[in-house]
């Protein structure tokens, strides 16, 4: 009787906090606006990365979606919890999947951050572009570099 008792009550932890053994967030949309786009039916990489993320390694974001362009600006929307976030954006023209750079590590095809951050020496860091999420501030804007 007492095994049973403990399977039950193993069963209703699982059942409560999920397969995964991850509780339940809540999320909500991110709306991004991308401007400043100057070429179409090319592709944009979005990457939303978290606190202790490789930001802004174009490939080692937290979530990511890839938009093809068709104007001078698009939107994208990112299922989130409330948050510290910060989104890196590259605008790949050749089509070669990736953040193409010159000789000295800047890059050769548009791109942009959160807070519009403009790198002037060396890439970003996470607090540079970094923005808070939450239920007041679900939209922001970020024009392209080019």
């Amino acid at each position: 009787m007492q095994n049973f008792k403990f399977l039950f009550l193993l069963l209703v932890f699982f059942v409560t906090v999920g397969a995964k053994g991850q509780a339940v967030v809540a999320t909500k949309k991110l709306t991004i606006k991308i401007t400043n786009i100057k070429e179409n039916n090319k592709i944009l990489y979005v990457g939303i990365y978290r606190v202790g993320d490789d930001f802004p390694a174009f490939d080692k974001y937290w979530k990511n979606i890839k938009v093809p362009t068709s104007g001078s600006s698009e939107i994208v929307e990112f299922e989130v919890p409330v948050g510290e976030y910060a989104v890196a954006i590259s605008h790949d023209l050749n089509g070669n999947g990736k953040l193409d750079k010159n000789l000295f590590g800047y890059p050769k095809e548009p791109f942009g951050f959160s807070n519009n951050f403009k790198p002037k020496l060396s890439s970003p860091s996470f607090s540079d572009c970094k923005f808070t999420f939450n239920h007041a501030n679900s939209t922001i804007s970020i024009k392209l570099i080019d």
